[in-house]
């Protein structure tokens, strides 16, 4: 199973995500569900270091599916829009595949 951590400040900004595990819906290679986890934090990180300014930090280990973004400091509008949209993104792709995808939020 993956599980999705979103970090989330009380004012509920997303100050970034935790990705570990893999779904196991299919084997290596042909699982879906990992593939579409990992394609959107993947472009999320590429994105927001792409169009935004904000400092982050990101681990990642291929091996065993574990990621962790967190931003440094406050996020600002676009980078908040981004979070935003790996958050709906990851909540559809949890509702579709609920034996595969859990996630939790957790305050910072």
């Amino acid at each position: 199973m993956i599980k999705v951590t979103i970090y989330k400040k009380a004012n509920s900004d997303t100050m970034g995500f935790y990705v570990s595990g893999h779904a196991g819906y299919a084997d290596s290679g042909s699982d879906i569900v990992c593939s579409a986890v990992s394609a959107l934090a993947i472009t999320v990180v590429n994105s927001v270091e792409r169009f935004c300014e904000e400092a982050f930090h990101v681990d990642s280990n291929q091996k065993n599916g574990d990621m962790k973004f967190l931003f440094d400091e406050q996020p600002g509008h676009d980078a908040l829009l981004i979070m935003g949209v790996f958050e709906t993104g990851i909540t559809d792709i949890s509702e579709s595949y609920s034996d595969f995808v859990c996630i939790t939020f957790k305050e910072v």
